[in-house]
């Protein structure tokens, strides 16, 4: 026996590894048949719960992007919303110079006000900037701010009969709205 001991190797003398028919679970054995099957089936939970959580995370991300890409648009779109709201107060001067009443021998400085405006108008339009249609439209607190009523039987109530001062819209946004009179009843 002491001569098969030499030959031997040193994982003959300690075992595979795998365990002894007479060793139990408790001390390093195989597990019982029932026992495996619930390790596996727990892993296969484990293992499902965390493809349920890669994506969602996924979907997260998605969602995030698709938010990011937007925001951006958004950003683009109106960055330079201060800059035209700024702007908006001397094309209402150009207007109101082309609503007074012309003098003889201004014809010219009247042309260039109305190219002026026009081509201001354009600017506009071209960055997503278009006014606000308001009379004889119902009012709309969105879009309109009543500044006064008047009591009239033409015009049904809540109608907008005179614009003070047009307003804009920026792409869908209101950037400034119009101030109007409202119509009510009697």
């Amino acid at each position: 026996m002491a001569e098969e001991t030499k030959n031997q190797s040193p994982q003959d003398l300690t075992g595979d590894g795998l365990g002894d028919a007479t060793e139990t679970p408790e001390e390093g054995g195989a597990a019982a048949p029932g026992e495996m099957g619930s390790g596996l089936e727990q892993a296969q939970a484990e293992i499902a719960e965390l493809k349920e959580r890669l994506i969602r995370s996924q979907a997260d991300f998605e969602n995030y992007k698709r938010r990011m890409q937007r925001e951006k648009e958004d950003l683009a779109v109106y960055a330079n919303q201060k800059l035209l709201l700024n702007l908006l107060p001397v094309l209402d001067n150009l207007e109101r110079a082309l609503t007074s009443q012309p003098v003889a021998g201004d014809e010219k400085l009247r042309q260039g006000v109305e190219l002026t405006a026009r081509s201001f108008r354009e600017i506009l339009a071209r960055e997503g900037v278009s006014p606000i249609e308001a009379v004889g439209k119902p009012f709309d607190p969105n879009e309109h701010e009543a500044v006064m009523t008047e009591e009239s039987s033409e015009h049904e109530d809540s109608t907008v009969i005179f614009e003070f001062q047009k307003g804009y819209r920026l792409g869908d946004r209101v950037i400034r709205p119009s101030m109007v009179k409202v119509s009510k009843k009697d």
